[in-house]
């Protein structure tokens, strides 16, 4: 029922602006290369082992995302992003690992498959409105869908957890020239429970009109600490950014 409430918020916060919509859509594909500075688990957090993904390998690996806005007028807009994240690591522990329900040698190699994906919902008010210099604020609904599954001589272990989480979201964009714009986003949310932190700077060049090429850097971390698991991650991505608008 919280979730539903939620809803039924943003809905309500946003019903003026149906009535006087302009359609506007801004579409961005982001590609690049992410590593892993920490990625630690445990699970159970009790008995687990509590082991360094990353100290197999840091990477890096390929990521892409796609995110879209959809402006109803000058001020008021949605906002959906699409972030998969999916690695896979091969190599030998520094020693036994526990995980879940499933003993692990450090004696053979170990597999595990790491997956994050993130699929957000938001919406966003334009202070100045959606013009090339820009402050926005605005409230996202995220939905994670995480797995870990370690592997090794025909045995696996897995541990899935899907979960909403509410963030808080921030843009500042500052146009440097006719044709450069600065632009700093963050999603995030904190508790006693975890938290999640996903922040990105960018420098986009205008091509021609509603056509950007950018570049940048994005980090993510987070984690959660509870009577189930414990895990804690930071990822830090080198990207290219390209956004339409039409």
């Amino acid at each position: 029922m919280k979730h539903l409430h939620y809803f039924y918020f943003l809905t309500w916060l946003l019903a003026p602006s149906f009535v006087y919509a302009e359609n506007k859509f801004e579409v961005f594909i982001e590609i690049g290369s992410v590593w892993q500075n920490r990625n630690d688990i445990q699970i159970p957090p009790d008995t687990g082992t509590r082991f360094d993904i990353d100290q197999i390998d840091e990477g890096p690996f390929f990521h892409y995302r796609i995110e879209s806005h959809y402006r109803f007028n000058k001020n008021h807009a949605l906002r959906f992003v699409y972030a998969p994240f999916f690695v896979e690591v091969t190599g030998r522990a520094d020693r036994d690992v526990f995980f879940k329900d499933q003993n692990f040698s450090n004696s053979e190699d170990l597999t595990i498959n790491y997956q994050f994906n993130s699929y957000r919902l938001g919406y966003i008010y334009g202070f100045r409105g959606f013009d090339r210099d820009q402050i926005n604020l605005g409230i996202t609904t995220k939905i994670r869908d995480a797995k870990t599954t370690f592997s090794q001589s025909g045995r696996s272990s897995s541990y899935d957890n899907v979960g909403f989480v509410p963030l808080l979201y921030f843009e500042y964009q500052k146009a440097l020239n006719s044709n450069w714009n600065l632009n700093f986003t963050v999603d995030g949310a904190a508790a006693s429970q975890g938290r999640a932190i996903d922040a990105a700077l960018k420098a986009r060049y205008l091509i021609v009109e509603g056509l950007s090429l950018g570049i940048g850097l994005r980090s993510l971390e987070g984690g959660a600490e509870n009577k189930k698991v414990f895990t804690f991650s930071w990822f830090n991505y080198a990207l290219l950014d390209l956004k339409a608008s039409f």
